[in-house]
């Protein structure tokens, strides 16, 4: 049990659990996956794994993020064909971050076919320039764009709203894919009130991505908290359930919505767990997956407890296991908690991957690492 009163099993043992560098350069801030690619599947090919994560120039500052906001961010993937154990990272070319003008797109991308992933790149975080979106048919080799959404940010719902959606969506057909977006208010000044002024919506395109429309907010507009950072899992035709980031001036979360017409309309489900005590360091984004055994799997941070966690749910996202611990050897530079933004993934041997940005004793600066861990039951005694 956790000294804030969180749930939590023990954490896994050695021989149960293996860590691995994505990424580190003691010079460099290194962070945010979840600000930069997707989760199993669209990001994944059995044991082969992409993810992307910022990059910035070390500092070592007092709190907050350890970089030198007087240096540019760069937007970097890296690489596993061996689901997790070993990592390759480089900055691609004609890639997010760069100050171009969106093409208008031709409609011709066809979603389906099994080397294509897709890169949404939103306003207001590190670098990013947003709104518009790359895509690559090779794994993430070559990347296409900048392109544009259309008319998108023109619908009534959406128009005067700032555009700050990461990269969410489920491919539906060779021409037709789900985006989880967001928007948040411009007029907001202060950071604690633009945060409480962002929701999540469902945008789709049915012709390659040549134009895109908004279907439907998963949280109400006038919901008083954020929502954020969409995690989706479809379970059926008609099925498909969402984790948000979720914040209010006393506390951070995580909720979980339900759609039961295929996205037209959606309804609170769970909450998942705490991603802080208070409202101090604005806690963390989910990563949420299928399992192959049909649960559902939510990965987060907590900054208070300064540890990575995984929760499981039997029954479709309406109730959620205690906690199981992947991480808890934080050790950053300055002392501030600044962690998470995973993404997670399975492999074929049914061990999990969940990727995030750390610290350590022997990696004080902000760095990407991977856990490659094994699923619990319900009860978090056995071990899958």
């Amino acid at each position: 049990m956790s000294h804030h009163g969180y749930d939590y099993v023990k954490c896994v043992l050695p021989n149960q659990v293996k860590h691995s560098v994505v990424y580190y350069n003691s010079a460099k801030w290194a962070a945010v996956p979840a600000n930069n690619g997707g989760n199993s599947p669209t990001w994944q090919w059995d044991n082969e794994i992409l993810i992307g994560f910022t990059v910035g120039v070390f500092k070592n500052a007092e709190s907050g993020h350890q970089c030198d906001y007087g240096y540019p961010f760069e937007s970097w993937t890296a690489r596993s064909t061996d689901g997790g154990e070993t990592w390759t990272a480089w900055k691609p070319d004609n890639y997010v971050g760069q100050p171009r003008i969106p093409l208008d797109p031709s409609g011709d991308v066809d979603f389906s076919q099994s080397g294509f992933v897709m890169r949404i790149e939103g306003t207001g975080y590190h670098g990013n320039q947003g709104p518009c979106w790359f895509y690559s048919e090779d794994r993430g080799r070559e990347w296409r764009g900048p392109f544009s959404f259309a008319n998108l940010m023109t619908h009534p719902e959406l128009g005067g709203k700032e555009f700050t959606s990461r990269t969410a969506y489920i491919v539906n057909g060779s021409h037709e894919l789900y985006l989880f977006m967001t928007v948040r208010e411009r007029r907001a000044a202060d950071r604690l009130s633009v945060a409480l002024q962002e929701k999540a919506f469902l945008a789709q395109t049915i012709d390659g991505g040549q134009t895109f429309s908004f279907a439907s907010w998963i949280v109400p507009w006038t919901d008083p908290f954020r929502a954020a950072m969409p995690a989706p899992v479809r379970l059926s035709k008609s099925k498909i359930v969402v984790a948000i980031r979720r914040k209010s001036p006393s506390n951070n979360w995580i909720d979980c919505y339900e759609t039961l017409d295929n996205g037209m309309s959606w309804s609170f489900l769970s909450k998942v767990g705490d991603t802080e005590q208070g409202n101090v360091s604005n806690g963390n984004p989910p990563a949420l997956i299928k399992l192959n055994d049909g649960r559902l799997c939510c990965a987060y941070g907590n900054r208070s407890d300064k540890r990575i966690i995984a929760k499981y749910s039997e029954d479709e996202g309406k109730t959620w296991t205690i906690g199981q611990i992947l991480r808890n050897d934080f050790h950053s530079a300055n002392g501030f908690p600044d962690l998470g933004y995973p993404r997670l993934f399975q492999r074929s041997d049914n061990k999990l991957v969940v990727v995030y940005f750390w610290c350590n004793e022997s990696r004080p600066q902000t760095n990407i690492e991977a856990t490659v861990f094994n699923a619990i039951d319900r009860s978090g005694k056995h071990l899958l």
